[in-house]
């Protein structure tokens, strides 16, 4: 089989569709071809795996045990999610009759992932698709129960714990394929250790309400440039996880491709860039971000902020100034605006304090009275906690969050980012 071919067939399969022949290409010798006789184990069940197949040539069938859940045909793939995480396969895969497979590795995965951030989209659309499927499949299964359980009355308790067995199954797939979304959303947040290389002294504190957030932060490194961005995405859980993808992949098309670092010009730039990828001028979509972006030029003692609907908090010799963000968020209903946001420069000092976050952590219900915390009480912890370091100081702040919160819910994802200069 030669490169051309192989690239041709990755590139058919809709994940890899985006990436160019070239790159497709370039990668060929660092993949491996396997070979499979006909009803021969390609993938066995509660084994590790750190690899993703795509079907070169023949059939396989997807399945546990006996039960079949799928077949597969050339230019088809199965494994992807594992290379986020080596758990254990949760089903088996074996040759229908002589097939060959490419095999791509974590590493060359990771490596495509960082030229195209758009796969980060396919493979969250992919797993709303088994969701959605999924929820499907268990709506016709529980309507076909109830009238089976309207015809014979005498077995009723029989079907109904069947019923509520099911249910829980069906569960549980619908809430390990959220753990899968969660796997990758960790995977695209930046490493916290990259972060404290710049800012020795800085902390994040990153409490999603459900399994995955709509809430995100990100941090680039360009030449002697620190950006350091915290957004809130409308909607928490699977919605709020979409949409964080989303943010997170135009800001690194945004940052990182047209190398833009003016936190103003990046906000105008993502705000148009939510418009198109949403088609709000075309729906009637409000989805959209509040976010607080801080680029910091340490060899100057400079910093830039701008921020959408979100506020930056500036502490100096234990005074807090408040730099006040535009009240217009990114994307959703504020589409036909003509404002610019505004960039504010302002010059650090050893010992400055710089705090951003989203809304959830000012939000929450809890207390003697059950009220929130409101964004006053938020600035008097910031400004009681100043003699501790950032690491003490996160700490503080989510031992009084949870004090708060007691046994009451969550209510929405929290994301604070401290900084000390």
């Amino acid at each position: 089989m030669t490169t051309d071919y192989l690239a041709g067939i990755l590139h058919q399969t809709d994940i890899f569709s985006l990436v160019s022949m070239d790159m497709l290409k370039e990668i060929i010798p660092e993949l491996t071809i396997h070979s499979f006789h006909k009803d021969d184990l390609i993938i066995t069940k509660g084994e590790s795996g750190d690899k993703m197949f795509v079907l070169v040539s023949g059939k396989a069938k997807i399945h546990d045990k006996d039960h079949i859940l799928a077949t597969v045909e050339s230019g088809t793939y199965f494994g992807e999610f594992f290379l986020f995480d080596s758990a254990p396969r949760s089903m088996s895969v074996s040759a229908l009759d002589d097939v060959e497979l490419i095999g791509i590795s974590r590493e060359i995965f990771v490596k495509l992932l960082k030229q195209h951030p758009e796969i980060y989209n396919k493979i969250i659309s992919l797993l709303i698709k088994r969701l959605r499927e999924q929820n499907n499949n268990t709506v016709n299964i529980l309507k076909s129960r109830e009238q089976e359980l309207l015809r014979l009355v005498d077995e009723r308790t029989m079907e109904l714990n069947n019923k509520s067995k099911e249910l829980e199954l069906k569960n549980k797939e619908i809430t390990d394929s959220i753990v899968y979304a969660q796997r990758i959303q960790n995977a695209i947040l930046p490493d916290v250790n990259k972060i404290a290389s710049v800012f020795s002294d800085s902390f994040i504190l990153f409490l999603p309400k459900d399994i995955v957030s709509g809430d995100f932060y990100a941090f680039f490194l360009k030449d002697d440039c620190a950006i350091i961005v915290a957004a809130d995405c409308t909607g928490h859980g699977v919605a709020g996880a979409f949409m964080s993808m989303i943010g997170s992949s135009l800001l690194n098309r945004i940052i990182i491709e047209k190398r833009i670092t003016q936190p103003s010009v990046i906000l105008d730039q993502l705000h148009v860039a939510v418009i198109e990828s949403l088609r709000q001028t075309e729906s009637e979509s409000n989805d959209g971000m509040d976010v607080s972006i801080c680029s910091f030029n340490l060899k100057e003692n400079k910093m830039e902020y701008a921020g959408a609907n979100r506020p930056l908090w500036f502490i100096r010799n234990n005074e807090m100034e408040i730099i006040k963000a535009d009240k217009f968020p990114i994307g959703g209903t504020q589409i036909l605006r003509t404002v610019n946001y505004t960039n504010h420069l302002l010059e650090i000092k050893p010992n400055d304090a710089i705090y951003f976050s989203t809304d959830g952590y000012a939000d929450q219900f809890g207390g003697e009275n059950f009220k929130k915390i409101m964004t006053a009480k938020f600035k008097e912890l910031l400004l009681s906690i100043q003699q501790l370091n950032m690491t003490e100081q996160k700490n503080s702040l989510q031992q009084f969050f949870n004090n708060w919160k007691g046994a009451n819910e969550q209510v929405d994802d929290v994301l604070v980012i401290g900084i000390k200069i």
